[in-house]
């Protein structure tokens, strides 16, 4: 099954969120999924290199419930 929305952390075991979305547009079935970032990584270096790959949000930790369905909302109606 392919999911409606991915959400990704930035730091996570063998490859970060920045590889993995990569890959993630690198697959014909996934490639318009969209992806939001939901993250403790503030830096702006990180930022800066992920919202080049385009992702459709980029939400920062803690994240409010209001401000995580507000993402959905917008991005998958």
């Amino acid at each position: 099954k392919i999911p409606d929305i991915i959400f990704l952390d930035y730091e996570m075991p063998v490859c970060d969120g920045k590889m993995t979305l990569e890959m993630i547009r690198q697959l014909e079935e996934a490639k318009d999924i969209p992806v939001v970032f939901l993250t403790g990584v503030k830096d702006k270096e990180h930022i800066k290199a992920v919202l080049e790959l385009k992702p459709s949000g980029y939400l920062l930790k803690p994240a409010s419930v209001d401000s995580i369905f507000g993402i959905i909302d917008k991005v998958i109606g």
